[in-house]
């Protein structure tokens, strides 16, 4: 069936070579999943998808991080601390925002205030800045940031903020700039529709980019965005399956590898009556996974098994850990002690625009759990309801398919502010790990910081609150003619690319 499904794409790939004009080299054109659902505001979202593919071209932070999990400057040149619970950041010169507005201390400090008022602590980012207690201008181009506790990795931390300028923020509300973002980035926003994005080249911006144009096009299910791609209506088509490499690749094409900072799991909202409350059923749904046959079979072996809620290249993974043993008969016997002997269903939400092996990886975990009397019934919704789910507690399942995200940080402490009491509307609460948690946060030495993080990820790993899946990757079809693509811990450097010559 697959091999007919890759016959017909390559087709209609051959056929629209000669009937379609060829890509303009003015503009590059991306199929995406969906749109952020906050638009233009990088406040309201996390750093990871959908916005990934969107405000990066037209944010940035003060530093980012790399594939090594080690700070990068970007808005900020240098940075050191004064004691445990300060440091002073250097600002990049010369900078200026895509309105003219020139870009220094006053910046840096309205953003982070704006986190602080009483509508901005409801959104996204400020739980990733927690620990941050307030940042000051020293002089134009140097900030003083102050944290609660003290924090080796603020410098990491810190990538979450992103810039705005003061003066437009005030001028047209929070509303307003969602509807026409500004920023420092290499691009600014021409248009913003419904299902599309025209981001046109900041002439100005202190990163010189090379193309002219770039247009984000929502396609939401894989084999329209494969289409596009063949067909060529699209440069990139982001978000494919490991199974899908090989089609691309055949065509002539070129597939772009990121390593994802992320574990996929399927996550158990324990904040609601059902089995799942219980720890004994929680690891009887593990041990029930056989993780070789889905990273083998359906993954193609391209990517690793999850052993603990953090992929194996952030800060504070535990090489220690190994991948949580199949066993079936261990799992009937904690059902049956639990109560569970004749098994129980449930239902777990993903979402509608994931990669497009996720919905044969938990079909795959739905039948592996049958083995054991468990009825797993999944549900796909789209981005707005799924956000409502994250950001509301508007889950109408008991499981969710859904990730640990590292970004932009990689330290595996992360996602426990999402997955933990730490969040607004928590879907797991375990209140015993948030000391640990906290303990580890507060070391002011990198190695120490290391092996109190790795104390965490045992001690999560016990708590079981999600099936541990695989530990993802990003596959990207890109033009064999456009050059330049790469993502690296969730950031694109847009201005770096150009069409060969």
């Amino acid at each position: 069936m697959f091999n007919l499904f890759k016959k017909l794409l390559i087709f209609i790939f051959c056929i629209n070579c000669l009937i379609l004009p060829l890509l303009s080299k003015e503009i590059v054109k991306v199929g995406i999943t969906s749109l952020p659902t906050s638009r233009g505001n990088p406040f309201k979202t996390t750093t990871g998808l959908p916005s990934l593919y969107t405000h990066a071209a037209m944010f940035e932070g003060l530093t980012r991080v790399s594939q090594k999990a080690m700070p990068i400057p970007l808005l900020a040149e240098s940075w050191e601390y004064e004691n445990e619970l300060s440091w002073l950041f250097s600002l990049r010169k010369n900078v200026t925002f895509s309105n003219g507005e020139p870009f220094n201390s006053d910046s840096v400090v309205f953003s982070f205030n704006l986190l602080q008022s009483d509508e901005g602590r409801s959104w996204n980012v400020t739980a990733e800045l927690e620990g941050i207690s307030s940042i000051e201008a020293i002089d134009t181009h140097t900030v003083r940031i102050k944290t609660s506790t003290p924090d080796i990795l603020l410098p990491h931390k810190i990538a979450s903020l992103k810039i705005v300028p003061p003066h437009y923020w005030k001028e047209v509300g929070e509303e307003g700039f969602a509807e026409s973002p500004i920023g420092t980035g290499p691009y600014m926003v021409s248009s913003w529709g419904v299902s599309r994005v025209m981001l046109k080249r900041f002439e100005e911006a202190w990163r010189e980019s090379n193309v002219e144009n770039i247009e984000l096009v929502t396609a939401p299910d894989a084999v329209s965005r494969i289409q596009g791609f063949l067909s060529g209506r699209f440069h990139i088509a982001v978000q494919l399956g490991p199974d899908e490499v090989y089609m691309i690749e055949d065509s002539g094409h070129v597939v772009s590898r990121g390593f994802d900072p992320s574990m996929q799991v399927l996550a158990f909202i324990t904040e609601k009556e059902s089995p799942l409350k219980d720890i004994r059923v929680r690891r009887a749904l593990n041990y029930a996974i056989n993780r070789e046959v889905i990273v083998s079979k359906l993954l193609s072996n391209k990517v690793q098994m999850a052993t603990q809620t953090s992929p194996s290249f952030a800060f504070g993974w535990d090489p220690t850990i190994t991948v949580w043993p199949y066993d079936i008969d261990k799992a009937k016997e904690l059902l049956a002690a639990a109560g569970y002997a004749d098994g129980f269903s449930f239902t777990a939400e993903i979402l509608l625009s994931a990669a497009s092996y996720s919905s044969q990886v938990y079909q795959q975990v739905a039948s592996d759990l049958s083995r054991i009397g468990v009825n797993l019934s999944i549900t796909r919704i789209p981005a707005s309801q799924y956000a409502r789910g994250v950001y509301q507690g508007k889950w109408k399942g008991e499981a969710i398919g859904i990730d640990y995200g590292v970004n932009p940080t990689l330290d595996s402490l992360t996602p426990l502010v999402r997955h933990s009491c730490f969040w607004s509307k928590p879907w797991f609460c375990e209140p015993s790990v948030i000391p640990l948690i906290e303990k580890a946060q507060s070391a002011f030495n990198l190695e120490e910081r290391k092996k109190l993080t790795q104390a965490v990820m045992k001690y999560q790993l016990e708590l079981a609150p999600a099936i541990l899946l695989y530990e993802t990757s990003r596959f990207d079809a890109v033009n064999k003619d456009l050059l330049g693509y790469y993502i690296e811990v969730g950031h694109i450097d847009y201005d770096k690319l150009y069409f060969r010559k």
